[in-house]
């Protein structure tokens, strides 16, 4: 894709994305002139906290930034914070906080009652505080993911920590026809531009060409489709990570280092379901680096999963799940800024991103090497839509079937591509299709240039590692041959 694919650049408009959006929009220099996200407040909450604390536009005044500091230090509390709120607690006062709360349900030994759920404040450490269960029925959420929110907290006479109140950061409920009806009155190069500003990134930059946007936008595919699988492969700061630390509670990143069967799957202990099992999005960042004790409990259970949306270990049933996997991966570029191994781009990642049977569940790699190294310049300063409820919109756009059956209907392949080549293709054309063109009013010829060619790109470079690695794909040919129609 090139620049030359798309209508003449357009002045980015402000002023109508506020009119069309209303209050879902939000001026994007608010939040890196507040500091939230130096003190590990993801964007998602960070912009609501802004919008009700600041209104308001441009970067932050003193007066703003002082009252801002002045709730963060009462209401957002730190990881040493622990005994001086139990310390208020026990004094009879009910503490206010502002927090990721979770809530888990611990089954007994067989016999014993069931015993009540316990919530979970993650950042003080505290696990075991008594919650009314009208609370959880009202916000089930906190059982899978947990939810950012109010959290009013008391101490019981027995000394037990009870949460006796909640109030949860959270959109209005998310209407696809209204917000299919919003991308009507864009462009799609506004459109596209948008969608870059709503994820932090500043459109205008000149850095940002056509090419390279489609390729950010991409980093998103994974929050539109269920069970989308996909690696991105970049050279160091280019800011793969960002948006998926920054959009939602609903998506999970685990850091390098180890990863345990545990902490993906279930842990066999206090049989609580893993992060693949309560998340829509996990994602594995620096998978250079990754390392298991036992590879074949993770590697072996994980291909199953890509597979077929299934996983179990030793002792347990199977568990459903339509969480979508994100492998994240430093790759060394050549003087020309290509990488190295472009035959095999897995050629120096870990050992099991070199076996085939894996590469092939991949939908796709991002190729990270075509997306600029991230400045301080390219942070948004436009107005663009309100991270939680960007990020909620994306995800609903999970349980529309319409879009595949429109790539289904209109991409024709051969013989070079077997089913899994048109699954993983397939898959990226429709999540292509949910961000540029949620309407769904677009010529075929937009289809092809916008979802399937991206599509078909990122498949390919599948493509030719299975090519390079395995006799068994040199039947297919080596380039994947796919029609509009």
């Amino acid at each position: 894709m090139t620049s030359s694919n798309f209508a003449a650049s357009e002045t980015y408009d402000s002023d109508r994305i506020r009119h069309v959006f209303g209050t879902l929009a939000i001026d994007k220099t608010r939040l890196p002139s507040s500091g939230l996200n130096a003190i590990g407040v993801p964007s998602f909450v960070a912009e609501w906290l802004l919008d009700k604390i600041v209104p308001g536009c441009g970067p932050l005044n003193h007066d703003e930034l002082t009252k801002v500091n002045s709730f963060v230090s009462k209401a957002l509390p730190r990881k040493d914070d622990g005994n001086v709120i139990l310390f208020d607690l026990t004094q009879g006062e009910v503490r206010k906080l502002i927090a990721l709360m979770q809530v888990r349900v611990k089954l007994s030994a067989k016999g014993e009652a069931i015993p009540d759920p316990k919530a979970k404040i993650p950042v003080l450490n505290f696990d075991d505080c008594a919650i009314p269960t009208d609370l959880i029925q009202r916000h089930k959420s906190l059982l899978r993911q947990g939810i950012w929110g109010k959290i009013s907290l008391s101490m019981l006479p027995s000394g037990k920590l009870e949460v006796i109140d909640f109030d949860p950061f959270q959109c209005s409920v998310i209407d696809l026809n209204d917000y299919a009806r919003c991308r009507a009155q864009f462009s799609l190069e506004a459109w596209r531009d948008l969608l870059l500003c709503s994820m932090g990134f500043n459109p205008d930059h000149p850095a940002y060409s056509s090419e390279a946007k489609s390729w950010v936008l991409a980093r998103l595919l994974p929050l539109v489709e269920a069970n989308y699988h996909v690696v991105e492969l970049a050279p160091k700061g280019t800011g793969k990570s960002f948006i998926f630390e920054n959009i939602s509670n609903k998506v999970a990143v685990i850091s390098g280092g180890k990863t345990t069967p545990a902490q993906l799957f279930i842990n066999g202990k206090t049989k609580e379901v893993g992060l693949l099992g309560r998340h829509d999005v996990v994602v594995l960042d620096e998978v250079q680096s990754l390392t298991f004790d036992n590879p074949d409990e993770v590697i072996g259970p994980l291909k199953n999963y890509l597979a077929n949306g299934r996983y179990n270990r030793a002792g347990f049933a199977d568990i459903s799940s339509d969480c979508s996997l994100v492998m994240l991966a430093n790759i060394d570029l050549n003087t020309h800024l290509q990488p190295r191994s472009p035959d095999n781009l897995f050629a120096n990642l870990p050992d099991f991103l070199s076996e085939t049977a894996f590469i092939d569940r991949l939908a796709g790699v991002i190729p990270g090497w075509k997306i600029p190294k991230f400045q301080r310049e390219m942070i948004a300063h436009q107005v663009g839509l309100k991270m939680d409820f960007f990020g909620e919109v994306l995800l609903a756009l999970r349980r529309d079937n319409r879009f595949y059956a429109y790539a289904q209907t209109h991409s024709q392949f051969n013989q070079t591509a077997n089913i899994r080549d048109q699954n993983a293709i397939l898959k990226s054309a429709a999540g292509f299709l949910k961000l540029l063109y949620p309407h769904l009013e677009l010529t075929l010829a937009d289809y092809q240039r916008d979802c399937l060619q991206p599509a078909v790109e990122m498949r390919q470079a599948i493509r030719n590692s299975l090519y390079h690695l395995d006799e068994e794909f040199k039947p297919l040919g080596a380039e994947i041959l796919v029609d509009v129609c």
